[in-house]
């Protein structure tokens, strides 16, 4: 189910930007820190994730979608915002980096603790790779980093 509400695009030091999501929005929906939601910000369909800031939930913006809405910093947007809940390309692991975890134990027990975010990394790091070599190479890595511990 989709909230749709009125925000100022607020930018970061860094570079970034972001708008506030109002509470009553953020009680109604269940919304909370790290959801991935989806909706339009002026017409532009964007996809993104929550995050808060002294204890506002905010959505961050990419600097595409503002391109593409026509907009910048400072401007006030029309946002709707829905959970996302389609997989992103980076949410399923590769068959090959599936087995050398599974062959792995400490490696195994250590993914599944891993931030979502952290495995999503790992898994582009592995689909980004463009040479065989370079693949298992990037895998070797990962599994024998998870089973340190790191």
């Amino acid at each position: 189910m989709k909230s749709t509400f009125t925000a100022k695009v607020e930018p970061t030091r860094g570079g970034g930007h972001y708008v506030v999501v109002p509470a009553k929005v953020t009680e109604e929906r269940g919304l909370r820190i790290g959801m991935r939601v989806r909706g339009m910000l002026n017409r532009t369909r964007y996809r993104s994730s929550l995050m808060k800031y002294r204890g506002t939930l905010l959505l961050g913006v990419h600097k595409a979608t503002l391109a593409a809405a026509g907009v910048a910093a400072k401007a006030r947007v029309t946002v709707s915002i829905e959970l996302d809940d389609e997989l992103l390309p980076t949410d399923t692991v590769p068959a090959d980096l599936a087995r050398a975890l599974e062959r792995n134990r400490a490696a195994g027990v250590a993914w599944k603790r891993l931030a979502a975010s952290i495995r999503r990394a790992h898994v582009g790091s592995v689909m980004g790779a463009k040479k065989p070599e370079t693949r298992a190479r990037r895998i070797e890595r990962i599994v024998a980093s998870l089973s340190k511990g790191r």
